[in-house]
């Protein structure tokens, strides 16, 4: 069933995590992020499904732009039938240019990893089916809070231009950034310690990897440099690591790779790489990495990484088994790592999957409901009340939100599990120059739906639960409508952006509010800590178990 359209106070807007953009201007800032040989593919990817999913559809030509990006960044993962899906989405986009549609009608016939305009650099005299040109980059700094236009960044700076940009930038962030006093960040100290490093630099990319650390310094995971990043990892290749209780463990190896070749296995403890510690490791990583909101999530993703380097070098990896033997294994490196295997109900449940929400019957009769991410709107709306509707009459809900990184507030899917108006979140808006401006306000959602899920509700929580779907932890438990089962979430809930374009071309967004629960403690950095703390260990991986959703259902049960 559709869920009835609720007409929500104009102070529940600041719950949602990103203003609207123009569908050109979000396809022009991720062919940028697509263009070249270090890719952002997930912030890419993230403004592509915001064009395909948004309620007004977008012209036919960004559409078909949009459905071969996602396309192509499916083909470069390996997962053919997705990218299928979306070549055959462009060709329907009717009036779009023959130049983008004949990419689209060759993916049906191979996998596309290789677009011109984005893997090598643009001709001289562009065909009229590519975007348009950059805008040229603004003579002073300013901050807006829309999508700024894609520009590009200017190069061969001399020293007093790289000072000018780095003042308009720091100063910009100063009078903009909302979590200063939140984090407890002496902005006026990390001035001073970026001034004295940029007396140093001496190149562009040093330049504006400097100011990739400066915004690190905000450890936020909603604020980044929109247009640069620095060059990517070496991973080694045919494994996978993932941290299991502080400690990294490799997950997964490709069969038939240098790493099985070598006798590495799932469940092997990582001990040291190129004779250094993980912990070292992690730490060296953090000026290459993007920062994150809370140390806990920074750690799991980096620790997802203790095998990269910053050059194409074998890496010398000492690995110990579970039974406590230890072998070195030598495992060669390349920019395309082996992700770790997606995460999947353990227990023998049979669901029904749909894109982003999968439904079953737990063998305890409990419902069982798994929202994979929330990167988008009225289908995730549908496909939840779908759910809902076949779990209807269970006893109870497992509502699994682990490992969703978020993407757009869910508020029709919060208010099926509410019976009355509910004080949901509370919003903090930047207001003035001064650290402490800020503007408080309230947000409440309504039951949503021909009818609301009146049962227990226990809801799987982890360390990558973040962004909205911190925000939906949010607000189920400011309504004290759910348990909640695992480990504290994220805890990236920053609000709003406002986006800082420099004279240099450099567009940086900046996180300008945060969110606090219905008792005032703010969810950036915090998290959503359960109600019960259940964390799995390598040897639950190996197993197959799942103790957080045993956890759940049997706390639901009694």
């Amino acid at each position: 069933m559709r869920v009835r359209a609720t007409r929500l106070a104009a102070a529940a807007s600041l719950a949602l995590l990103f203003l609207a953009a123009q569908p050109e201007s979000r396809l022009q800032t991720a062919r940028s992020l697509l263009t070249g040989e270090h890719k952002d593919a997930d912030a890419a990817r993230r403004l592509l499904l915001e064009i395909v999913e948004a309620a007004a559809p977008p012209d036919a030509e960004t559409l078909a732009y949009a459905c071969v990006y996602l396309g192509y960044l499916e083909d470069r993962g390996g997962n053919r039938q997705q990218a299928l899906a979306w070549f055959r989405k462009a060709l329907a986009a009717e009036g779009a240019s023959p130049g983008i549609l004949a990419v689209a009608r060759a993916g049906l016939e191979r996998p596309v990893t290789w677009i011109r305009h984005l893997d090598q650099p643009e001709p001289a005299s562009p065909p009229r089916s590519t975007a348009p040109a950059a805008a040229r980059p603004p003579a002073k700094a300013y901050v807006t809070p829309q999508q700024p236009p894609d520009t590009a960044l200017a190069r061969n700076l001399t020293a007093r231009e790289r000072r000018e940009n780095f003042e308009a930038l720091w100063s910009a962030l100063d009078k903009t950034y909302a979590c200063f006093q939140l984090k407890g960040i002496d902005w006026a100290e990390v001035g001073r310690r970026y001034r004295a490093r940029l007396d140093t630099i001496e190149s562009d990319d040093a330049f504006y990897e400097l100011l990739f650390q400066l915004v690190n310094e905000l450890r936020d995971t909603h604020s980044w440099l929109q247009n640069y990043r620095p060059a990517a990892l070496y991973e080694a290749a045919g494994v996978s690591v993932d941290l299991f209780e502080g400690r990294p463990f490799v997950v997964a190896v490709r069969p038939a790779s240098p790493a099985a070749a070598a006798g590495a296995a799932a469940g092997w403890e990582v001990v040291a790489v190129d004779g250094r510690a993980p912990a070292e490791i992690l730490e060296s990583l953090r000026p290459r990495l993007h920062a994150a909101s809370s140390e806990r999530a920074w750690r799991r993703e980096a620790g997802r990484h203790v095998l990269a380097a910053g050059t194409a070098a074998p890496a010398r990896v000492e690995l110990r088994s579970p039974e406590g033997r230890t072998k070195t294994v030598t495992l060669p490196r390349a920019q395309a790592g082996m992700a770790p295997p997606p995460p999947r109900p353990p227990v023998d449940l049979l669901l029904t999957r749909q894109r982003f929400v999968h439904f079953g019957l737990h063998p305890s009769g409990l419902g069982y409901i798994r929202i994979e991410s929330f990167n988008g709107r009225a289908e995730i709306a549908r496909e939840f009340d779908r759910a809902l509707d076949e779990l209807r009459d269970t006893p109870g809900l497992l509502l699994d939100i682990r490992d969703n990184p978020g993407g757009y507030g869910q508020p029709q899917i919060v208010g099926r599990l509410l019976a009355r108006r509910t004080l949901t979140s509370i919003g903090y808006l930047k207001s003035g120059p001064r650290h402490s401006d800020l503007t408080r306000r309230k947000s409440y959602l309504e039951p949503a739906g021909p009818w609301q899920y009146g049962g227990p509700v226990a809801l799987l929580v982890n360390d990558r639960t973040g962004s909205a779907a911190d925000l939906f932890a949010c607000e189920l438990r400011s309504a004290r409508r759910v348990l909640t089962v695992g480990t504290t979430t994220h805890g990236n809930l920053s609000g709003v952006a406002a986006y800082v374009v420099l004279p240099c071309g450099l567009v940086v967004r900046v996180s300008n509010g945060y969110l606090a629960d219905a008792r005032d403690r703010p969810i950036e950095v915090n998290g959503n800590p359960p109600d019960i703390a259940v964390e799995p260990t390598i040897a639950d991986f190996l197993a197959g178990r799942d103790p957080v959703l045993e956890r759940a259902a049997a706390a639901l049960r009694r």
